[in-house]
């Protein structure tokens, strides 16, 4: 919880309750897999891990949210 405490200006406390979301998302290019998709209340995190450089990750990121963003309208609608 510090972790996401400091990348996203939150206060967290180490108990509060995280619900761990599934982390394959359907675009129509093909599935895009995230490494960790979480919420805690109603706010979703998304989290990458890159152990080398790769200029690309920005670009993935974008991807991957769009791809969350997408599912959730559709659910709401």
């Amino acid at each position: 919880m510090p972790v996401l405490n400091e990348i996203f200006g939150t206060n967290y406390p180490l108990d509060v309750s995280l619900e761990q979301l599934r982390n394959e998302h359907q675009t129509l290019n093909g599935e895009k897999i995230t490494d960790s998709y979480f919420r805690i209340g109603k706010k979703g995190y998304h989290f990458e891990c890159q152990s080398t450089g790769d200029s690309k990750m920005v670009i993935r990121m974008v991807e991957y949210d769009f791809a969350i963003s997408i599912e959730n309208v559709k659910k709401e609608n």
